[in-house]
């Protein structure tokens, strides 16, 4: 095969659009249940696995929707039955019956159902009896990033990706508010070069999905901690001992490599931060006609100061801000943060 032609091969489109967000999935006219089957196949197709779809649209499945089948290295094959639920309410029993009842008449070794919604209580039971594994809605989020970091790779190594999106509607806004939150959503230079870190320990340690070695939220959280050593690391929402074994040192060498400012320079600029927060807080009072305490204590300034929350969701990881408060002056506080750091 020429260049020319593998390059053509390489870049063929699938005929499939993705969706850029959970939202998406779920309310855009293009889904349905037979999509999102579709969807789950490609997702573990570009990962390597041979996958195969059982039945047609409108018609039984017997059991499974999908078999996804890799090889092991003792020399076995790992045959995954998966049930694909595309529902808003939560799954009950019935299909997770369904599904057992396939596992020995398919010749499956494990059994996955993947849900856009969640399991009721008795579902949920009778799934963990049987050593089934469930995959909810914040995983399929998961599912989705993780085409989307491929796409990203794909662009930057080749020019070109077989994996097309849902076009979504322009919005009509004031093109200043748009600057705005076009700037509010880029990630950090250092948050680029974590997400670049993970493509590179999933492509080493051969471990896909992406999530699976960290996940969005955790790149925020391990910057908020800024981990000098692996056991600092241990501490970080979801770096348990394997994830601190395996990424521990490429971590705390990233985070080495880009500390831009010392000890000083940050203290200097963190109470810098906080005199302007506590000058502040009077005017955040008087506009919201809330009383100055219940605004934020000293304490909280200190803490916004030194994590300086770059989006509304962040607030929340605040220690001691109150919730109720995003609401009130959340988005305000963000951006006065970010026009004082």
């Amino acid at each position: 095969m020429n260049i020319l032609n593998k390059l053509i091969k390489e870049t063929s489109k699938i005929d499939f659009l993705f969706p850029n967000t959970f939202e998406q999935l779920m309310n855009d006219e293009y889904y349905d249940y037979d999509k999102f089957e579709w969807f789950l196949y490609y997702v573990f197709k570009m990962n390597g696995s041979n996958v195969r779809k059982l039945g047609k649209k409108g018609q039984g499945d017997g059991g499974a929707d999908l078999i996804v089948s890799d090889k092991l290295a003792d020399g076995g094959v790992r045959r995954i039955g998966i049930q694909a639920k595309y529902w808003k309410n939560k799954v009950g029993a019935g299909p997770i019956n369904q599904l057992a009842s396939a596992k020995s008449r398919l010749d499956l070794t494990d059994l996955w159902i993947i849900t856009t919604s969640d399991l009721t209580t008795d579902a949920k039971e009778i799934a963990e009896s049987m050593d089934i594994k469930i995959l909810r809605g914040e995983d399929v989020t998961n599912l989705i990033e993780h085409v989307k970091s491929i796409y990203e790779n794909d662009i930057k190594e080749k020019g070109d990706s077989p994996i097309e999106f849902i076009k979504e509607e322009p919005v009509k806004v004031d093109t200043k508010v748009e600057a705005k939150n076009e700037d509010d959503n880029e990630d950090s230079d250092l948050v680029k070069k974590f997400k670049t870190l993970r493509l590179q320990l999933a492509k080493e340690h051969k471990m896909y999905p992406l999530y699976n070695v960290y996940n969005n939220a955790m790149i925020d959280d391990v910057i908020a901690a800024n981990p000098k050593t692996k056991e600092e690391l241990a501490n970080v929402k979801g770096f348990g001992p394997h994830k601190v074994n395996l990424f521990g040192d490429a971590i705390i060498k990233l985070l080495k490599d880009n500390a831009v400012t010392s000890n000083e320079e940050t203290i200097d600029k963190d109470s810098e931060l906080f005199q302007k927060l506590i000058a502040e807080r009077p005017r955040i009072s008087k506009f919201n006609k809330i009383p100055v305490e219940a605004v934020y204590t000293d304490q909280v300034a200190k803490n916004l100061a030194k994590m300086k929350p770059k989006k509304i969701e962040y607030l929340e990881k605040i220690f001691g801000f109150d919730k109720k408060n995003i609401e009130i002056f959340g988005e305000y506080l963000v951006n006065f943060i970010s026009k004082n750091s």
